[in-house]
């Protein structure tokens, strides 16, 4: 949920989800309740897997790191050319907020565009899970989440290793590469420095809101963590651009 309301923060289009829990035979679950953004009467939302393989016969879903930067361009360029609404531009700035985050499961799941009926004026959908970031991954007790273990070099490592959900067509990219190679799209060169600005404010914004999480579902020791990669990884893209 915060990530969601990180990105919104952010200016990034994202769904609107509220955290909730209910009572099973096994005990307390917890969750994610996300409002629907689709208007299922008048629109159809299609995944990227889906919009991959009606335009490339080539491509294969089962190959997982077919799933490139330049298929995905190549398919929502040809959208924008039917009519679809700043599509490229929507899906790099989605990109650069996952650089931000360090979400690494960008797979061709975890994006949609949003298709009328008529088929005229598609938009890239909001985004509904970045959840894998920010250390979610890691169990309580690792070295990552103990400043006073964690060096330096172990925090640029993890941040470095972060992988992205894209492939080359045959093996898996890490998120540091996607950026290097989505920085030769013009859009990222166009508006890169303003998204970053929108960043620095949203986790100004985060880091008034974090006090008010309950630590049983963020304790402290894991906000302290999620500001310090997000710092770290502003820092990093503010390199890059």
């Amino acid at each position: 949920m915060l990530m969601l309301q990180l990105a919104s923060a952010s200016g990034v289009p994202a769904a609107e989800g509220i955290a909730c829990q209910w009572f099973e035979a096994a005990g307390v679950k917890r969750g994610l309740v996300v409002r629907s953004f689709v208007d299922r009467t008048r629109e159809q939302l299609v995944s990227g897997t889906q919009l991959l393989s009606r335009h490339d016969p080539t491509y294969s879903p089962e190959a997982k790191w077919q799933h490139t930067l330049d298929r995905v361009r190549e398919v929502l360029a040809r959208l924008e050319l039917d009519g679809g609404q700043n599509l490229l531009e929507s899906f790099a700035r989605m990109l650069a907020f996952d650089a931000w985050i360090g979400n690494g499961d960008r797979h061709q799941d975890n994006w949609s565009v949003i298709i009328p009926e008529d088929g005229r004026g598609s938009r890239l959908s909001p985004m509904y899970d970045p959840a894998a970031c920010l250390g979610t991954e890691l169990q309580d007790g690792h070295l990552q989440l103990d400043p006073r273990r964690r060096t330096e070099a172990d925090l640029n490592g993890y941040i470095r290793r972060c992988p992205s959900g894209f492939g080359d067509g045959r093996a898996p990219l890490r998120l540091e590469q996607v950026v290097d190679k989505i920085g030769d799209w013009p859009e990222w060169a166009k508006h890169a420095g303003s998204w970053l600005a929108a960043f620095r404010g949203a986790l100004n914004t985060l880091k008034g809101v974090l006090p008010s999480v309950e630590p049983s579902w963020l304790p402290e020791h894991r906000k302290i963590f999620m500001v310090t990669v997000l710092e770290q990884r502003l820092a990093w893209l503010a390199g890059q651009v």
